[in-house]
């Protein structure tokens, strides 16, 4: 299931929006097919024993259809229902209507004006978002950060794929979390970097400043990380690993610069290909395992660095083919 429909899905789930916003969220998720369903039925499964007898089953079916067919209604009194009618659509067939009648007319008050950004950053490139509250977040290369546009009074959620940087305005009220693949970091404020893309199996949370807690999906046990520690998690094993390291390091991307530790040569060029926005053929297993320790500005061309990594591999040969690199 994609984590981006299945955000979009939970917040939307969770919160009331505009009907602009609504709009667009649906065209997104009815071109989300499987993943949209999947989605769906993943919420279904969390949710609470909900009790509704038929017969306010079947009301709440023809007051959406009557909301459907006279969009003239009051908004003020159907507001839910437009909401209802647009998360109905890709679902219909799962009977879950009951439940959304039920969870909208309880949240409509709390979240009326919150509108769903999606910012997106290419590879080669590199942004700089400013948040709601202040703070401020890098997003590397391929990465993508969700965010409502008003952060609600208790907390400041926003959800990561791929790699940012995050310094956090301290507000000790609403404390500020970031999800992340099998993780949830919550801070009050504080500076740190998060390595989390799909292609990429390790993920790394590296805190400069502050203090981070964090917690694992599936785990009650809560990792407290100091200034200069690193945590590391194997999403196929589960394994987690705690370091002490110069923090500043692992944010130097930022410059922009690419830093690798003892880092295994796939993951090494994965980085390569999204600074350089190049594909990287990787055409001979025995490199799985190599690991490499380099330095490079992203200024330097993409000549000179697989020269370098080719000094560093005696054993490596390479072919570069316009945009693309074969690994022989």
């Amino acid at each position: 299931m994609s984590r981006y429909i299945q955000q979009i899905v939970e917040y939307f789930f969770h919160h009331d929006v505009k009907g602009d916003i609504v709009t667009r969220v649906q065209q997104r998720i009815l071109l989300g097919g499987h993943d949209a369903e999947d989605a769906f039925r993943k919420m279904w499964a969390e949710c609470d024993e909900v009790v509704v007898d038929d017969a306010k089953t079947e009301k709440a079916f023809a007051k959406l259809s009557s909301a459907l067919q006279n969009d003239t209604c009051d908004g003020g009194h159907l507001h839910w229902l437009k909401i209802a009618a647009i998360w109905l659509t890709p679902v219909i067939m799962l009977s879950a209507s009951a439940y959304f009648y039920i969870s909208a007319t309880q949240k409509e008050k709390l979240y009326s004006k919150v509108e769903f950004i999606h910012r997106f950053t290419a590879y080669g490139e590199r942004s700089r978002i400013v948040l709601p509250d202040s703070s401020v977040v890098w997003l590397n290369g391929g990465s993508s950060l969700t965010y409502p546009s008003t952060f609600s009074p208790e907390e400041r959620n926003v959800c990561l794929v791929g790699e940012g940087f995050f310094e956090v305005k301290k507000n000790t009220k609403r404390p500020f979390t970031v999800d992340i693949n099998k993780m949830k970091l919550k801070v009050v404020g504080t500076s740190f970097n998060v390595f989390s893309y799909p292609s990429n199996p390790q993920v790394t949370v590296t805190l400069q400043t502050g203090k981070l807690k964090i917690d694992m999906a599936g785990q009650k046990k809560s990792y407290m990380l100091q200034p200069n520690d690193q945590l590391l998690l194997d999403t196929k094993t589960g394994k987690t690993e705690m370091r002490h390291v110069n923090a500043v390091d692992y944010s130097i991307w930022r410059v922009p610069t690419l830093y690798f530790e003892e880092t295994k040569l796939v993951y090494v060029l994965q980085q390569i290909e999204r600074a350089y926005n190049v594909k990287i053929h990787i055409q001979n297993s025995r490199y799985n395992n190599q690991t490499i320790r380099a330095h490079f500005n992203t200024n330097e061309k993409i000549e000179d660095i697989m020269c370098v990594i080719k000094m560093l591999i005696p054993q490596l040969n390479y072919e570069i083919d316009g945009n693309e690199i074969f690994i022989k």
